[in-house]
């Protein structure tokens, strides 16, 4: 059933590379010229691909999603949706209103990317009004309400604010199970940030 009024919910994507497009491109890395021996040849040309799969992940060309978390202003439960089941969340909640840190630059362009690659019903338009910068139009983008134009964490601002630091996680070794649970923690922390500067908004 659609719900006829507005409602806000905090927004965060996981990503990793997508998988199809790592040899797609990688095919072009070589080894610096300067090096002669083939194990530091090949131990360079492993670091660089290891670099291209952490830019791959915060590329929206290029990224695929873990997870995205969805949580309901003031509600406890958060939820974790593949891009699929976003579809049906947007078809349910067509005036979703969005709180998310650095939204506008990244979560917001992946979605509609993903969901053009994916054949989504999604509502194109909507989303890309999100993305306007100094709008608050459907989003509110915390990272530029608070940073105005500089960039500072999402962790270095619970901490200045809310007294509070984000869990550590290396990103290159956590599980997929690992990676969920922090989304839900960026979800609660975003909560807390948005109800610190929703008076100035």
């Amino acid at each position: 059933m659609e719900k006829t009024q507005t409602e806000f919910y905090v927004l965060d994507i996981e990503t990793k590379p997508q998988e199809n497009l790592i040899n797609l491109v990688s095919e072009g890395i070589k080894a610096s010229g300067v090096l002669k021996d083939p194990e530091k040849i090949k131990a360079d040309i492993e670091a660089k691909k290891l670099g291209l799969k952490k830019t791959m992940s915060v590329d929206t060309d290029l990224a695929d999603i873990i997870c995205i978390g969805i949580k309901r202003i003031g509600d406890y439960e958060p939820v974790l949706y593949s891009i699929k089941e976003f579809e049906t969340f947007m078809t349910i909640n067509p005036l979703a209103v969005f709180i998310t840190f650095n939204g506008k630059k990244f979560d917001i362009p992946l979605l509609i990317k993903q969901g053009v690659k994916n054949d989504l019903n999604l509502p194109y338009q909507r989303l890309k009004e999100m993305c306007k910068r100094w709008s608050n139009l459907g989003h509110y983008d915390l990272m530029e309400i608070i940073c105005d134009g500089d960039y500072k964490s999402l962790d270095l601002l619970l901490q200045i604010y809310c007294g509070i630091k984000k869990t550590p996680i290396d990103f290159e070794t956590a599980s997929e199970e690992e990676i969920k649970k922090h989304c839900l923690e960026d979800l609660a922390n975003t909560e807390k940030l948005w109800n610190k500067f929703k008076k100035i908004i």
